[in-house]
């Protein structure tokens, strides 16, 4: 057996209350899981959070599974209590670039197969699907694999989007035009032919991991879930449609998209904040619904940290291996909670020659859209520390030469302070994409004096123990 959702959630709870927490009630769809994390959120707290029964259905769901790093170090095989966030990146790294080759099982050794509706009986009111937020305009599928077939190239794609459900056999999947899923769904559309499709719900965080890569269309997401797990992804053959369904998957849902058939959704309750406005997406019509004779119910709140850092890791490893080509010596990249995991970025270097901290920068740009902020400094800041990143601003930025503002950029279609100004949208291209993007270089000046740094020393930091010393 492969490694599924299942195995991690027993790994997370014998880690301890820090990792997983159970609901001790029957919970209402609209709205109360989210309340309970985000308390938990305004205490600090992360957990994994099992709710055994969801009123009006018999599946239990679980969210949180990716709400700290901590919980990618269990993913990931490390020690969460000791591995430091860059062993984490490093280790997410080294399985990215080593692609393991997926492997095909039948349909009697996959367990998603164990209960198989077709018909009137794939009813997607059967699911314990959520309503994360008021305004938002009904209940949501978030963090479940949409996985299709390339007309051209044959080749299997799978990405993250999200499925509001219509009907009991209906779904509105909203995928961006830039996401290959919209790629694929143009090409099919070209061709005048339906577009067969399976959404997943349920599965071994590493694995969902390869949904979330930005890699070239060519690039087969089984083979990087492969990689990130560590072992082969078992997949089995679809019920209805032609495409491969992980075999270890909690539930599965295949159908049809029409990709000539628009309709809209939302308003959603996004990652950074705030609603966004209605979009247009494709209409999926479901032809089968397999599971689990047990099956649990991924879910993810769109407005909860666990939705940006679920693209920490994936956009860290894409800048890290950017900045790598244009300095001397990176040190380390991180894209903080504060900045949404995705609007800023942090980089630090051992600077090598004057001008590569905004080198630095100019290449994080260049590699992330959504980027609106990034700060540069010295190896001795601690980036993973808001604090020590704004103190380094606060004593080694001059605003005149060290700040660099650059209007007119493509930005985040989601980012309301993008342009709301009519005649700012004419200038730059407008359509609701563009915005500005900064440049702090707060690194010192390169073989200039400099004021030096107070630091504890070393020796008596390592020796002395609090607990020694204090009653």
């Amino acid at each position: 057996m492969g490694k599924d959702l299942r195995a991690f959630l027993e790994l997370i709870k014998k880690a301890g209350p820090d990792f997983y927490v159970e609901a001790k009630k029957p919970l209402k769809p609209e709205l109360e899981v989210g309340i309970l994390q985000h308390k938990l959120a305004s205490e600090g707290r992360f957990p994994a959070i099992y709710c055994p029964e969801i009123e009006g259905s018999n599946i239990p769901l679980v969210t949180n599974l990716f709400g700290s790093l901590e919980m990618y170090a269990l993913a990931f095989d490390l020690d969460p209590r000791t591995a430091e966030k860059s062993q984490v990146l490093k280790e997410y790294m080294r399985r990215m670039d080593r692609l393991i080759q997926p492997q095909l099982v039948h349909a009697s050794e996959a367990p998603v197969k164990e209960v198989i509706l077709k018909g009137k009986d794939a009813d997607l009111t059967l699911l314990p699907v959520l309503k994360h937020a008021e305004m938002n305009s009904g209940k949501y599928m978030t963090m479940n694999p949409f996985i299709c077939k390339d007309p051209v190239t044959g080749i299997s794609n799978a990405g993250l989007y999200r499925h509001e459900v219509r009907d009991r056999d209906e779904l509105a999947a909203q995928i961006h035009p830039a996401n290959h899923g919209a790629i694929i769904a143009r090409r099919y559309a070209e061709l005048n032919k339906p577009m067969e499709a399976v959404i997943i719900s349920g599965h071994h965080p590493a694995a969902i991991f390869g949904a979330c890569q930005a890699g070239p269309l060519h690039m087969n997401e089984f083979e990087v879930m492969g990689g990130l797990l560590g072992e082969p992804l078992r997949l089995t053959r679809g019920e209805t449609v032609d495409v491969p369904v992980p075999a270890d998957a909690e539930i599965a849902i295949e159908g049809t998209v029409d990709p000539n058939d628009w309709i809209t959704d939302g308003p959603f309750s996004e990652f950074l904040g705030y609603y966004g406005e209605k979009m247009p997406a494709y209409r999926m019509k479901v032809k089968c619904i397999t599971m689990r004779k047990d099956a649990i119910y991924l879910d993810l709140d769109g407005s909860h940290r666990e939705h940006p850092m679920s693209m920490m890791l994936p956009l860290e490893a894409a800048v890290t291996r950017a900045v790598e080509k244009v300095v001397s010596d990176l040190r380390a990249v991180h894209f903080p909670p504060s900045g949404s995991c995705s609007h800023h970025a942090y980089i630090a270097i051992k600077k090598g020659v004057q001008g590569e901290g905004k080198r630095a920068a100019l290449a994080a740009l260049a590699t992330v859209q959504f980027l609106k902020l990034v700060v540069v400094v010295d190896e001795d800041i601690d980036i993973y520390n808001d604090q020590d990143v704004l103190w380094a601003i606060s004593t080694r930025v001059r605003g005149d030469t060290d700040i660099v503002i650059i209007p007119g950029v493509t930005g985040n279609r989601m980012d309301p302070a993008g342009p709301y100004d009519e005649l700012y949208q004419r200038r730059l291209g407008g359509g609701g994409f563009m915005t500005t993007k900064v440049i702090i270089d707060a690194t010192k000046p390169k073989d200039l004096p400099f004021a030096i740094r107070i630091t504890p020393n070393k020796e008596l930091w390592n020796s002395m123990k609090l607990e020694d010393y204090l009653k």
